[in-house]
C-alpha cells in the first residue's frame, strides 16, 4: 500500500468507527463527500475496496511480449551500444518499428542494454549563458581527437589510425552546425584552412569563440619573451575584422563540447552502419547528410530572423588565401637571398617596387604549400636556391703540395710565436 491508501484506511477506519463525519473525512482526503460514500461502503467489504481497480493488471497499451523479445533480439545483435533515443530512431528507420523511446528504454533496461543513470544535483548549479539574437552573430569552434572510425581508417603505409581530429563550428544563437570537416590535426594551417572554406561558404561571422589552445592564443607560460605577440589566427582575425574571443573554461563555450558529446555518441554510429573508412567519404557524408539531418533536428529558432554574417566582396575574396596563412618576417641580405623553412631563395632585383638589401620583407606559407615574398602588398618574383655553388678545388704546386699547407715546425713564424722555454730547443 502506499502512502495515499494507508492515509485512506485510517480515515474510512475513523469514519466507519463514526469518530468522524463524512464532510470531515472529505476534507482530510480532499474529495467529494459523495466519493467518501462510496469508498466507505467499498470498504466495508474488504480492505481492497480502497485500492484502483487497475492496480497489478497489463495495460491495454503495452507491448507484447513476443514482439518486446524481437525488438530486444534486434538490439542486442545490431545495436548493443546505442541509448534508448537513438536506438528508437534506428527502429522507426530501418524496421518500421514505431514506439516511445521510453518504451524503448524500458526494454533495453529489462534485457541490462541499458543502466539507470543516477541523476545528480549540484549544490551550485550552473547559470546558462543566454543565446545571441542573431544567426551569425557568434561561431564557437573547436577540435575533437577522437577515434571517429573505429579502427577502420588506414594511412599510406596500410597502418591502423586510431586518433582523428574532428573540426566543427556551431552557431550560438541557433545551434546549427555551419560547417565541419575531418582532418588531421588541429594546427595552423588546418585550421586557417577551415575558416577559409567556411567564409567562402557562409561569409564571415562577427565573433568566434574557442579555447586558449597555442593556435588560437599564445601563451605567456611558453612564450616568455614576447607575451603581447599575436599568433597567425589573431592576426588573420583582426584584418578581417573578426572578433577574437577565448575562454577561460571549457564550461564557457559549452554549446561546442555538448556538440562533441552528442557527435562522439550519433556520428560514429552513422558512420559504422554506412561502413565509411576514409576521410574523403567522411566529410562528403557530413556534409551532404549529417548536417543537414542535424540541424533539422536539433536547430531552433533565433530571436531574430536576420543573418548577419558579412559576405566578402570580389577583391576580399582575392585576398583571401594570402591573409588566411602563415606571415613570416624575413630580412633581405646582401645577396639578394631570402632564408625562410630552412630554405634560400633568391629575390629579383628588378621588382615592381624598390628592393634593397636589408629591407623587411613578408613570407607567406599558403595553406596549400606555396610560398609568396610580398612587400608593401606586393608580390615580388624570386627562385629557389636548390643547391649553393660549391668551393673550387685548391691549387697544387710541382711537388704535390697545395697553397695554404700549415708551415713546418721549424718555421720561423713557429720560432717566433712558440713560448719561451721552447725557443732554444728549436733554434738548436
Amino acid at each position: 500500500m502506499t502512502q495515499a491508501d494507508t492515509l485512506k484506511e485510517s480515515t474510512l477506519t475513523k469514519l466507519t468507527a463514526k469518530e468522524i463525519n463524512g464532510t470531515q473525512a472529505a476534507e482530510i482526503l480532499k474529495l467529494s463527500t459523495r466519493q467518501v460514500r462510496r469508498l466507505k461502503k467499498r470498504f466495508k467489504k474488504g480492505i481492497k475496496g480502497i485500492l484502483h481497480k487497475s492496480r497489478g493488471t497489463i495495460s491495454s497499451h503495452a507491448v507484447p511480449e513476443t514482439e518486446r523479445k524481437a525488438i530486444a533480439k534486434i538490439i542486442k545483435t545490431t545495436y548493443p551500444d546505442f541509448g534508448p533515443t537513438l536506438a528508437c530512431e534506428k527502429l522507426s528507420e530501418l524496421h518500421k518499428i514505431h514506439l516511445s523511446s521510453e518504451a524503448i528504454r524500458q526494454i533495453m533496461i529489462k534485457e541490462h542494454l541499458w543502466k539507470v543513470k543516477v541523476q545528480k544535483f549540484e549544490q551550485f548549479p550552473h547559470v546558462w549563458r543566454a543565446r545571441k539574437d542573431c544567426y551569425g552573430q557568434m561561431q564557437q569552434y573547436d577540435g575533437s581527437y577522437h577515434d571517429w572510425f573505429e579502427g577502420r581508417l588506414k594511412d599510406t603505409q596500410g597502418e591502423t589510425v586510431t586518433l582523428n581530429c574532428l573540426l566543427a563550428a556551431i552557431d550560438d544563437a541557433t545551434g546549427r552546425i555551419t560547417y565541419a570537416k575531418f582532418d588531421d590535426n588541429e594546427g595552423v594551417i588546418v585550421t586557417l584552412g577551415f575558416w577559409k572554406e567556411y567564409i567562402e561558404i557562409n561569409g564571415k561571422p562577427c565573433i568566434i569563440y574557442l579555447d586558449r589552445f597555442s593556435t588560437y592564443k599564445n601563451n605567456p607560460k611558453k612564450n616568455t619573451i614576447n607575451t603581447l605577440e599575436l599568433t597567425q589566427f589573431q592576426r588573420a582575425g583582426r584584418q578581417l575584422g573578426i572578433n577574437i574571443i577565448n575562454a577561460h573554461s571549457p564550461q564557457a563555450k559549452g554549446r561546442i563540447e555538448r556538440l562533441f558529446q552528442t557527435l562522439q555518441d550519433r556520428l560514429i554510429k552513422e558512420l559504422r552502419l554506412k561502413n565509411i573508412s576514409t576521410i574523403v567519404e567522411a566529410n562528403k557524408f557530413l556534409t551532404e547528410v549529417f548536417i543537414p539531418w542535424f540541424n533539422n533536428k536539433f536547430a531552433v529558432a533565433p530571436k531574430n530572423c536576420n543573418d548577419i554574417h558579412t559576405r566578402p566582396g570580389e577583391k576580399e575574396l582575392l585576398q583571401l588565401p594570402a591573409i588566411l596563412s602563415i606571415h613570416d618576417q624575413r630580412n633581405v641580405m646582401n645577396d639578394y637571398t631570402v632564408m625562410h623553412g630552412g630554405r634560400l631563395y633568391q629575390v629579383d632585383p628588378k621588382q615592381p617596387t624598390l628592393i634593397r638589401t636589408g629591407d623587411k620583407i613578408n613570407v607567406q606559407t599558403r595553406v596549400n604549400g606555396q610560398i609568396f615574398i610580398v612587400k608593401n602588398n606586393t608580390e615580388l618574383k624570386f627562385t629557389e636556391i636548390l643547391q649553393r655553388p660549391k668551393k673550387a678545388l685548391a691549387v697544387k704546386t710541382e711537388d704535390g703540395r697545395r697553397f695554404g699547407n700549415k708551415p713546418a715546425a721549424d718555421h720561423p713564424w713557429k720560432i717566433l710565436q712558440a713560448p719561451l722555454s721552447l725557443k732554444p730547443v728549436l733554434a738548436r
